[in-house]
């Protein structure tokens, strides 16, 4: 066992490729050469040796030598990775070799070495090369044959030298293709292993990815129930907090009402001028608080309208626009009413349909300095459409989106009217979504601003709408 390991180790030292030959295909022909090479040069070395032994030193002798010398420089030239040049001068030098011996010798006993010959060209060459080399050896044997007859002596010594050459080179060959099929087979294994391992290493890292999204999913469902639960113990304790002062507040607004009309004693002009002014601030902080205690029932699910059955528009329309006509004293702005005279009576809460139109006008008639404000009701068969239009300042397109937006408010109306809650537009739009309705804006920097809604002439929806961002 030890001797066959030994000669194993010393036939892969012997027929190692050279470094620079990468192509696997051709390190394992170039391996291939080098063990024909080997073999052949032992074996007709040995053939030599017995020849000398039967017949002395003779011409086919030499010629012998001289072919291992030919093959020994050709299987150096293989080994520093010159695999193509070396396998076509092997297959060349066999080939001449076999024929010119014939010639030489006038023995046809050569000739027998043609199908050893034929199957180096096989084993080396490309399909093209091996039937090339096939017909020149038809080709060459026919025109010996034609203008040379050789002399035939088959003898029990010839036939076994052409079956242990051509034998010992069928067999190095087959051992070959064993060996390259072993390397094939590991090459699968080792692929199957490295796939197998993909496939498991794969199959953690989804196992992984499931247990962190798992893990995330958990975490944020935990957040969104953390922040839907703070953002209900903000609102109640809004909502709360803002009925707290809306009650005192309304007490100190009757109270200074009442001192400002002298129902308790005189005042002079600059009290009264003071408490008119402690009025004004008063019910700007009033309204505010009623828009803050509105924005979170809102977002509490906790608003809700409590409808009427028959709502004059006509007598609604007369008190909103007699609000607005106060609003505009002292203002160069012409209010312009189109209201038709056949509107429909409306299932609707007309409390919050009049906060609605007193918080459109009232905006139009902060953001409108000269010019008209005109108020116009339609009706228009299923619904009725509201209009409010102006002259003022105008909304930039990009920010027509951020006004029904809580708590957000443009530039520009900031420095026009100064600082506010950014709460009216939203409101309006959820308790115009609540009526089943629609309310949309249309502007132009600098031309004015038109905001339109609709209410159904029936109550098509529920008085409830759970969420501000729901109606949008």
């Amino acid at each position: 066992m030890n001797t066959l390991q030994t000669f194993a180790r010393l036939s892969r030292v012997l027929t190692r490729t050279h470094p620079s030959i990468t192509d696997i295909e051709q390190r394992r022909q170039s391996k291939l050469l080098a063990g024909l090479m080997l073999t052949l040069m032992s074996l007709s070395l040995l053939a030599s040796l017995l020849l000398i032994l039967r017949d002395g030193l003779s011409p086919t002798v030499v010629a012998v030598w001289a072919a291992d010398v030919i093959t020994l420089i050709l299987y150096v030239q293989n080994r520093r990775g010159h695999y193509r040049i070396s396998a076509l001068l092997f297959v060349a030098l066999n080939f001449l070799l076999v024929h010119v011996g014939a010639l030489a010798t006038n023995d046809l006993s050569w000739l027998f070495f043609a199908g050893m010959m034929l199957i180096i060209a096989v084993i080396l060459l490309p399909p093209l090369g091996a039937i090339a080399v096939y017909a020149a050896s038809l080709f060459t044997q026919g025109v010996i044959g034609e203008l040379a007859p050789l002399r035939s002596q088959i003898t029990t010594f010839g036939t076994t030298l052409v079956f242990m050459i051509t034998g010992a080179l069928v067999l190095v060959f087959l051992f070959h293709r064993a060996g390259v099929e072993r390397e094939r087979r590991a090459e699968l294994q080792a692929a199957n292993r490295r796939l197998r391992d993909s496939e498991a290493a794969l199959e953690r890292r989804v196992a992984e990815r499931t247990r962190e999204l798992q893990i995330a999913k958990e975490e944020a469902e935990a957040a969104r129930l953390h922040a839907e639960q703070a953002d209900q113990i903000k609102s109640q304790f809004l909502a709360h907090m803002s009925h707290e002062l809306r009650t005192p507040l309304n007490a100190i607004l009757n109270f200074t009402e009442f001192i400002t009309l002298e129902m308790v004693g005189p005042v002079n002009d600059r009290q009264k001028d003071l408490l008119t002014k402690s009025l004004e601030s008063g019910r700007h902080l009033h309204a505010l608080i009623n828009d803050v205690l509105d924005i979170t029932k809102i977002e509490a699910g906790m608003m809700a309208l409590f409808l009427e059955p028959d709502v004059d528009l006509q007598a609604l329309m007369k008190t909103v626009l007699d609000t607005t006509q106060t609003l505009l004293d002292g203002k160069p702005i012409k209010l312009v009413s189109d209201i038709d005279a056949d509107l429909p009576f409306l299932i609707a809460d007309s409390r919050r349909l009049k906060q609605t139109l007193l918080n459109l006008v009232s905006n139009a008639a902060k953001f409108t300095e000269r010019g008209s404000i005109t108020v116009s009701v339609k009706h228009r068969g299923e619904y009725v459409l509201f209009c409010i239009s102006d002259t003022g300042i105008g909304i930039a397109p990009e920010e027509q989106q951020m006004i029904f937006e809580p708590f957000r408010q443009t530039a520009q109306g900031l420095r026009h009217v100064g600082a506010g809650t950014g709460l009216g537009l939203p409101i309006s739009m959820w308790l115009i979504n609540a009526h089943g309705g629609k309310l949309w804006l249309e502007s132009e920097v600098g031309e004015g601003s038109s905001f339109y809604f609709t209410l159904p002439v029936k109550q098509l929806v529920s008085v409830n709408v759970p969420s501000l961002t729901s109606t949008y």
